[in-house]
């Protein structure tokens, strides 16, 4: 039985990460599923998640994948799925911040230090990120791909993946602003004992110009999974330029 291929977005994400690539790709990953997280995560979050994804796939394997912030929901998913996992594919992960020195390396920083200071300190950033979304999405986008490197710069000059981001930025920030807020808090918390929990075979996919998640935190997440993962570093790419690559390579039905 062919396995149901789940998508767990980034953050801020949606699904219009899959079809900010190009209709040709797009449709290529047209089977993945995007698992609905809007739920505020909390205590009995990921074996809530992974009791609803047993209820809608009842009978098939599945196959997690996991972009950047979406990395760390499908690997505490995975534990509560057991066998019926047969493989996690990781693009750009975020792991740990607690396995290294990441952040000063991190473009995404600030979001982070911020949910680190506190509930109240990350409220203000992210109300302040929800009024810029609201009123110049595709400025917003344009400034977050501004100091793009390596194979990200072409994206960062091509409107329709511009176009995708600012809806991702508004989805996140505005409609589901609560879940986002709540998973960024979870996931600066201390979560690497989950990763012991982890035995299905797991695929990292890194690109070697990545600013987001640089490639010291994939090579820190593959050290720390006990199914030693295959790391697959891209050359010349970075975060998003990453999941195209995967995209294109691996989003085959």
């Amino acid at each position: 039985m062919r396995p149901a291929t789940l998508y767990f977005h980034g953050l801020p994400g949606s699904a219009a990460e899959l079809a900010s690539f190009g209709p040709e790709i797009a449709a290529q990953a047209g089977h993945f599923h995007v698992f609905d997280r809007s739920a505020t995560p909390g205590e009995g979050y990921f074996p809530s998640l992974a009791a609803r994804i047993a209820a809608q796939y009842p009978d098939e394997p599945l196959r997690l994948v996991g972009f950047s912030l979406g990395a760390p929901a499908a690997l505490q998913v995975a534990p509560h799925l057991g066998a019926r996992v047969e493989r996690i594919d990781l693009v750009s992960p975020a792991a740990p911040l607690q396995l290294g020195d990441f952040l000063d390396d991190m473009a995404g920083a600030p979001v982070f230090r911020a949910a680190l200071a506190g509930r109240m300190p990350f409220a203000a950033l992210t109300f302040m990120q929800a009024q810029v979304a609201r009123i110049a999405p595709a400025k917003m986008a344009a400034a977050l791909m501004a100091k793009a490197r390596g194979a990200d710069r072409a994206l960062a000059a091509d409107p329709r993946f511009i176009a995708g981001l600012a809806q991702s930025l508004q989805t996140s920030l505005l409609s589901r602003r609560a879940a986002y807020s709540a998973e960024i808090r979870a996931y600066v918390a201390n979560w690497s004992g989950a990763l012991a929990k982890v035995h299905q075979p797991v695929t990292i996919w890194q690109g070697s110009e990545d600013d987001w998640t640089p490639p010291a935190m994939a090579e820190a997440l593959a050290a720390h999974l006990p199914s030693t993962p295959a790391l697959l570093m891209q050359p010349g790419c970075s975060h998003f330029s990453t999941l195209g690559a995967y995209l294109e390579a691996e989003a085959c039905p």
